[in-house]
């Protein structure tokens, strides 16, 4: 049936037909000769008593006879005897009186005298609105005034093919259609009692001109995509229309589904991600399918690394990070200056450009592919600041922009998916001689940073394995942390097993490899029958490093004192604790002039000095570096056999009390692996205004550096100037007032005064050049 194209009974007002869009709207309608009713400008409807509340919305289409039809979406008046009139410049242009009914217009000929470009737009106003208006979404007399429009153009939709389970309570579809439909500008799904937008789109690939056709695939919530409901797909050049049809059971794994598809787009795989990581917000399923989309099915490699062409390029590595950082590595050679910059893409949408490369360094394996004799600076590493993803990206790719406007397109493997890998290798990506100041705090540190946290954020609490009965008060927690080297535990163990100071102290070991657990395990409980020696074993999910192996040990140690000893120092007699004790509590106090740490004389194992306490010094470039006083002069050396106040003394042996532990935050974790740790802590406790004091009388073996050497990611990136760049941006000030003392040989013997500033450096100066 056509709506009734009625001319107006006077020559400038025509007679509207309505239509009930459910309870609150209606649908109004007129229609006009050009000549008539030929207004220009926005029109407005209103009532007698005022103008009618938003939301509101008018469509003016032409007829194919050459008229004027206009369509209104507005608020439903209160009392329905209440005459609407429209108004465009001031002037009612249209009317609809109470006698025409609210169903006078007939849904089936809405469309009538109009050509499919005006039926597409009608189309569209009706879902514009419905979409943006919840209410009328949810009511199911507008769906089926849609249903009825949408099947009166297209009576028996093709289906939909059901084709994957996509996580949670998603599912993967896919439809055809006609190569000259358009660009695709919107998708509706129309059910029973509801209209609305379908949630991710669709994915158009690219068309078949053999077939005439183009693949589409759509992500959808697998209600919404029940037998009997329909898709409108509204294109540049006509509408479709699709029906959804039973799903076969069983449905096979997006995964599964994608490896088995040869013909996936491009395009495909990131409206895939997009909608998943939406979704995955809110649903943990679709948050974990996001992850094994792209650890099951990655994008393959892509680099350009022919020596014949004149331009080749390599994305190594790319690590996004949960800040929304990006961290890239990898080389450009250009000899001719082809290269405009990087376009780099992330899996959700995310676009970052890089227009100059700063951090430039050579890399002989490009030099040698390329057969470069001169100065090669191909390689390159940056980081480029963003917003977070809405989940966590594996895989980015990139365009390496040319000049000329054209691009070859890179893609690097995807990020190693734990974070501590991810972290070893970005301190892996250069050489350590090429970490500048400059590029610590632009590029490494600021993409270090969120993985190193992001790995100490995936902590639980450590399993706790005893061995027979833990001393219920004991003086001393012995805090030993275990990372790979246990050849040294026979020998440590047995020392304690046969010193008598050593009964009052429980022993806390805390394994940082836990792949070694059952190997561990198995040594402390044959030691533990061996010598009925008390212990306790923590093992850590993973290595977090040596501060939160010591923060765990504390925080199931027992005594208000707290000795953290490596697992490579040997007593070298018994009677060690009780001296280290009796030094600390010689002054205690958490307050000014107590004693906050303690550190004996440790030995190589050729007799030779390791350490007489630590201070701090600046090399030629001016970075602040740890050294040990006396290192490597003879065991006997007099000064070092002198107790004296010390900046600091390592973490090797470091005796302290819980109350000042816990007074200045225990060992900071922001550092990597192990290093830096120990004399961060003894600048905290130095600022708190304690003293720390170095005991010669107690004297150790430290077979140095033997666990940290083993840990490839530390020995073969940047971690160890990674954390003395930190621990000098930290501390330069404070490291700088203390090494500003005249620090003596001897408490006693009291400092020279008034001794000129010149004098007391030129002094200390002298004395470090003998003893070195």
């Amino acid at each position: 049936m056509t709506v009734l194209a009625v001319l107006p009974t006077s020559a400038s007002i025509a007679p509207a037909q309505s239509l009930a869009l459910g309870r609150r709207f209606l649908l109004a309608s007129w229609t006009s000769d050009a000549g008539v009713d030929d207004h220009e400008g926005p029109i407005k409807p209103g009532i007698d008593s005022g103008a009618i509340r938003p939301p509101f919305t008018t469509l003016t289409l032409r007829t194919e006879w050459g008229g004027r039809r206009v369509l209104a979406i507005l608020r439903a008046p209160q009392d329905p005897a209440t005459p609407i009139h429209f108004i465009a410049r001031d002037r009612v242009i249209a009317e609809l009186r109470a006698e025409s009914g609210t169903d006078a217009l007939d849904p089936a000929g809405l469309l009538g005298s109009l050509d499919s470009a005006a039926r597409l737009r009608v189309l569209r106003f009706l879902f514009d609105f419905a979409c943006s208006t919840p209410v009328l979404r949810a009511d199911a007399g507008f769906a089926a005034l849609c249903r009825t429009l949408v099947l009166g153009l297209s009576p028996t939709p093709a289906p939909m093919t059901v084709r994957a389970t996509a996580g949670g309570d998603l599912t993967l579809c896919s439809g055809a259609l006609s190569a000259r439909f358009g660009a695709v500008t919107g998708a509706v799904v129309v059910g029973p009692g509801a209209v609305g937008p379908a949630p991710f789109g669709v994915c158009v690939g690219d068309a078949d001109p053999r077939r005439d056709r183009a693949i589409f695939d759509l992500l959808i919530d697998r209600a919404l995509c029940a037998p009997g409901n329909l898709l409108v797909v509204l294109g540049a050049n006509g509408v479709a229309c699709r029906r959804f049809p039973a799903p076969p059971v069983p449905l096979p794994t997006l995964t599964d589904h994608l490896a088995a598809r040869r013909d996936a787009d491009a395009a495909l795989r990131p409206y895939l991600l997009r909608g998943l990581a939406r979704r995955g917000l809110s649903d943990p399923a679709a948050a974990s399918a996001v992850g094994e989309l792209q650890a099951l099915a990655p994008l393959p490699r892509r680099q350009a690394a022919d020596a014949k062409r004149p331009i080749g390029a390599s994305l190594d590595l790319a690590v996004p990070t949960e800040d929304g950082g990006l961290f890239i590595a990898g080389w450009i050679h250009d000899p001719h200056g082809l290269a405009a910059g990087l376009t780099l893409h992330t899996p959700f949408g995310g676009e970052r450009h890089l227009d100059r490369l700063v951090h430039r360094f050579p890399r002989a394996d490009v030099a040698k592919l390329y057969g470069d004799a001169g100065i090669d600076r191909s390689g390159f590493i940056a980081h480029l600041p963003g917003a977070p993803e809405p989940a966590a990206a594996l895989q980015v790719s990139a365009e390496l922009r040319l000049a000329s406007g054209g691009s070859i397109r890179l893609v690097p493997p995807p990020r190693p998916r734990a974070h501590a890998d991810a972290r070893a290798a970005v301190l892996g990506s250069l050489p350590p001689r090429f970490a500048t100041p400059e590029l610590l705090e632009s590029v490494i540190a600021p993409a270090v940073a969120p993985l190193h946290a992001a790995h100490l954020a995936t902590r639980g609490a450590p399993e706790l394995v005893v061995f027979g009965e833990r001393p219920a008060k004991p003086a001393v927690s012995v805090i030993i942390p275990l990372y790979r080297t246990l050849e040294f535990l026979r020998f440590q163990i047995a020392s304690f097993a046969t010193d008598p100071g050593m009964a009052g102290a429980e022993l806390i070991f805390v394994l940082d490899s836990p792949e070694q657990r059952d190997e561990v395990v198995h040594l402390l409980h044959g030691f533990h029958g061996l010598y009925g020696l008390p212990m306790v074993l923590l093992v850590q999910s993973a290595n977090f490093g040596y501060s939160a192996a010591n923060n765990a040990g504390v925080a199931d140690a027992r005594a208000p004192r707290l000795l953290f000893l490596n697992s490579d120092v040997i007593p070298d007699r018994a009677g060690w604790l009780e001296p280290l004790v009796a030094a600390l509590e010689a002054r205690p106090g958490i307050g000014a002039p107590g004693i906050g740490a303690i550190g004996p004389k440790l030995l190589f194992d050729d007799d030779s000095l390791q350490h007489a306490g630590l201070y701090f010094e600046r090399d030629l470039q001016g970075h602040w570096y740890n050294h040990h006083y006396f290192k490597g002069l003879p065991r006997d050396f007099a000064p070092a056999c002198r107790a004296r106040s010390v900046p600091g003394v390592t973490g090797a042996c470091l005796l302290t009390t819980r109350a000042v532990y816990e007074a200045v935050g225990g060992f900071c974790e922001d550092y990597v692996i192990g290093d830096f740790e120990d004399s961060d802590l003894c600048l905290r406790i130095r600022e708190a205004g304690l003293d720390i004091r170095y005991v010669p009388a107690v004297e150790l073996y430290h077979l140095e550096r033997r666990s940290i050497g083993r840990h490839q990611g530390y020995t073969r990136g940047v971690a160890s100037e990674h954390n003395r760049w930190l621990h000098g941006r930290r501390w330069a000030n404070q490291m700088a007032d203390l090494m500003a003392r005249p620090w003596e040989a001897d408490d006693d013997r009291p400092a020279a005064k008034g001794r000129p500033a010149a004098r007391a450096k030129a002094s200390r100066a002298a004395k470090k050049q003998v003893i070195r």
